[in-house]
């Protein structure tokens, strides 16, 4: 019995060791027994089957955002523009009624917060119902910067602004500088984001200096902190959808439009 078991073994191994010899040479000469390997032509025919082959889609790995279309604005200024401070620009929504500004592809180098390191005093509407910007204080004729690139439409003494400033941006936007003490540019000056234009003071109705800040779009003013994080004074990582709906300008906020159009070709 044991003499049975012991040949079985030696069987057993030997056909093993047989067996993985011969896959060795199949795998390094490609013959088997002196007849060489035979592939399929690179044009041969799928196997009929009862499910369908579906090819990948061409080029995933190279889905790129649009370019989101080129805001147009009015620099040509008329002695009106230079003059009021709700004035609504002709080429905004000329083309199309919804316009998108994403602030998530806007570098650091151009855009600047209006007054770096200063405290909030006063917030949009809050307390005061009717205040249509937010207050801003650090000390008196501190440096005051525009936020973005663009064009001084306005600097004159106006109302209980003060003297006041007003400049037209390449994105669409404009922003509002009020109770300046001292302007450092004139209308028609171009300027690039972080330029000085002004300095802190407490003109028009004001109890002490401070910058009130404004943002609009085709005259019509809109929370500043759709625009500007006051805790980091960093942009906010989102994109402004503004629409036009008869006379007035629908202001919303949405996740960025490069992550929106990630996601939506993601569940397709």
């Amino acid at each position: 019995m044991q003499l049975k078991i012991l040949r079985f073994i030696c069987v057993f191994i030997l056909t093993g060791i047989l067996s993985y010899c011969s896959l060795i040479h199949i795998s390094t000469s490609g013959s088997v027994s002196g007849t060489s390997a035979v592939y399929p032509a690179s044009g041969t025919d799928l196997p009929a089957a009862d499910f369908t082959f579906y090819l990948p889609r061409v080029a995933l790995n190279k889905c790129e955002v649009p370019v989101l279309p080129i805001i147009e604005i009015t620099e040509d200024l008329c002695a009106y523009d230079m003059s009021h401070l709700s004035v609504s620009d002709p080429k905004l929504f000329k083309k199309d009624k919804t316009m998108l500004i994403d602030l998530t592809r806007i570098q650091k180098e151009n855009y600047s917060f209006p007054l770096p390191g200063a405290k909030v005093i006063s917030s949009y509407a809050g307390k005061r119902k009717n205040h249509i910007g937010i207050d801003l204080k650090t000390f008196a004729n501190d440096t005051i910067r525009t936020a973005f690139d663009g064009i001084v439409r306005m600097a004159q003494t106006y109302y209980a602004y003060g003297n006041l400033i007003v400049i037209r941006h390449f994105n669409g936007l404009e922003t509002v500088y009020g109770h300046n003490s001292k302007h450092l540019v004139k209308p028609g000056e171009y300027v690039k984001a972080g330029t000085p234009v002004a300095l802190a003071g407490k003109t028009g109705r004001a109890t002490t200096e401070h910058l009130h800040f404004e943002v609009r779009i085709n005259g019509q003013h809109f929370n500043p902190e759709y625009l500007f994080d006051m805790s980091t004074q960093q942009l906010q990582p989102k994109c402004l959808v503004c629409t036009q709906e008869k006379n007035r300008i629908v202001i919303s906020s949405m996740d960025s439009f490069s992550n929106l159009f990630f996601m939506l070709n993601a569940s397709n």
